[in-house]
């Protein structure tokens, strides 16, 4: 067997030293990349900047309300909060029932009885499918949401009317309420896009 040069072992030692760090270099720049994907993944989570919907009212939260009213039949009304959006405004109330019979606060549910009052214009309740005449058992304390449907104009004063066709006898189960509610100048937007009077 004719004997191998040290040149060629040479060569083949650089080579092979070559094709290492090739497939080091190779390694290092896979691992850059999948750390940048990553990097880019969770940038992508980052919330966009807020819009306008998270600007109206109070940085989109509820204005807090305490007002109350007490009705003949022992019922009492209480207003906690209001949130005017762009196409309805949210009452939360709680109503506790101390009447002897259930109660209705949207009595004659087609009748459009409850309602927001707005610079004489009236936007109507949008009541729960699965308890439209919005019933309150006897003794029964209920708290949740009214949505009146509509974009409301800036005003100073709302007035919301529980069964306007009611009753405000001490035997009624359709309890008559009205009710002045102040809504302060942070209830619509001040960044440009504030709701105006509809045409």
């Amino acid at each position: 067997m004719k004997p191998v040069s040290l040149s060629v072992l040479t060569l083949s030692a650089a080579l092979a030293l070559a094709a290492c760090n090739t497939r080091t270099e190779d390694a290092a720049n896979a691992e850059a990349e999948a750390a940048a994907t990553v990097g880019n993944s969770e940038a992508n989570l980052t919330p966009e900047e807020a819009g306008i919907f998270d600007k109206l009212f109070a940085d989109g939260k509820p204005t807090r309300l305490a007002l109350e009213q007490v009705h003949p039949n022992g019922g009492v009304l209480k207003v906690n909060a209001i949130q005017v959006k762009p196409t309805e405004t949210i009452v939360n109330i709680t109503y506790v029932n101390g009447h002897t019979r259930p109660v209705d606060l949207n009595w004659l549910r087609n009748s459009k009885r409850t309602f927001l009052l707005a610079e004489n214009r009236k936007f109507i309740v949008s009541p729960p499918q699965l308890n439209e005449q919005i019933e309150v058992e006897s003794g029964a304390t209920m708290t949740g949401d009214l949505v009146f449907v509509g974009a409301v104009p800036q005003t100073d004063r709302l007035q919301l009317v529980l069964n306007e066709s009611g009753s405000t006898s001490e035997s009624a189960s359709n309890p008559k309420f009205i009710l002045d509610i102040p809504t302060p100048a942070t209830a619509w937007s001040d960044d440009g896009s504030k709701k105006k009077s509809a045409a």
